[in-house]
């Protein structure tokens, strides 16, 4: 198991050197109206299916959350990619901290209210969204 964790990390690791840190600079458009935001960039279908296959090999959720953490830290996964990580989780606490802390990492967090599907209380994905984006009084 230990040799899969290691390959996954491997497999994550040039993406994370290849990549540009994400920047807050936006390019004009041609005609100079508006921005345009920076390009997304996701990890591949390999790195994503590897991660996957690692994450539902593990037993416990809390042995999935701690490679979870490490895999979107060390990777660039898109909303949908993390989604797919959270449904590997048993229990939807362990996928709503998973996906509390994914957030910050997340590579088109604009997509993330959409991940309701991926728990099986609604109540949870209400604490998601709260937590994230705290109504304004």
């Amino acid at each position: 198991m230990t040799k899969r964790i290691i390959t996954l990390l491997l497999l994550l690791l040039p993406i994370t050197m290849m990549a540009q840190p994400p920047h807050h600079h936006e390019a004009k458009h041609e005609h100079g109206r508006g921005h345009m935001p920076p390009p997304i960039l996701c990890a591949t279908p390999e790195q994503l299916s590897m991660t996957l296959q690692v994450l539902g090999q593990q037993s416990f959720d809390d042995k999935k959350l701690d490679i979870a953490k490490l895999a979107v830290t060390l990777g660039h996964f898109c909303a949908d990619d993390m989604a797919q990580m959270a449904k590997l989780f048993s229990y939807d606490d362990s996928r709503l901290a998973f996906l509390l802390y994914a957030y910050d990492f997340c590579q088109d967090p604009q997509f993330f209210p959409a991940l309701r599907d991926v728990f099986t209380f609604q109540s949870n994905y209400e604490k998601l969204c709260n937590t994230l984006y705290p109504p304004k009084r």
